[in-house]
């Protein structure tokens, strides 16, 4: 096996895994679909387009399998420079691709419900609650103010872009020194300068994200 042969086997199993998880997504309603993973602007996918999706990455694999099994060294290489000018050249509609979808390390599960708290047992009948004569009546306090809430750093709509595009090249094997002049040349994207300026505000985050493909 090839490095290319390796690079393109791990990346349709990326893929197919991404897909697997979408097909369980199909259930759900809207709002718990948002919620499902951390994702890009995008199309939610139908069920159609799933499982066709499932159905071409499954003939791919098989035709990996087969050339990979005559000695082909090449056809993994070609599939490779495919995919690398599909992304520069066919990128129109970036919004109507099914965004990669990674387990995540536990499930969300919704917080618990709490349950009203019982009022103190009062007094067995015939008796009487004893007096304390030397409690006063207070006036009651205000609650002291809540502290204010630092406003979490939501980046912008061609920031997350930018990130996503990155995140996607990772995962296809990219340096992170190629990443800039590649999103570059996508469309609707900003120069290579500003590119660079957001790659480094986001580093940590951007690879974050890409560690959370499985091998």
């Amino acid at each position: 096996m090839t490095p290319a042969d390796k690079r393109i086997a791990e990346l349709l199993d990326r893929w197919l895994a991404s897909v697997e998880l979408h097909a369980g997504y199909l259930e759900l309603d809207d709002a718990a679909y948002a919620e499902a993973q951390d994702w890009p602007k995008h199309q939610r996918p139908t069920r159609w387009v799933v499982e066709l999706a499932r159905a071409r990455l499954l003939d791919l694999k098989r035709h990996v399998a087969e050339r990979e099994a005559r000695g082909d060294g090449e056809f993994g290489e070609a599939l490779e420079l495919m995919s690398f000018l599909t992304t520069l050249l066919g990128s129109e509609h970036v919004e109507r691709s099914i965004p990669l979808a990674t387990r995540k390390s536990a499930e969300t599960r919704p917080a618990a419900v709490p349950q009203p708290s019982q009022p103190p047992p009062g007094p067995a009948p015939g008796t009487t609650r004893p007096r304390d004569s030397t409690r006063t009546q207070r006036e009651p306090q205000a609650p002291p103010p809540e502290p204010a809430r630092a406003t979490p750093n939501v980046p912008d709509k061609m920031t997350a872009t930018v990130m996503a595009d990155a995140v996607r090249f990772l995962n296809w094997g990219r340096e992170w020194p190629q990443l800039a002049s590649l999103i570059a040349r996508l469309a609707d994207r900003p120069g290579e300068q500003e590119i660079l300026k957001i790659l480094r505000k986001h580093r940590a985050a951007i690879e974050a994200q890409a560690r959370r493909a499985p091998n």
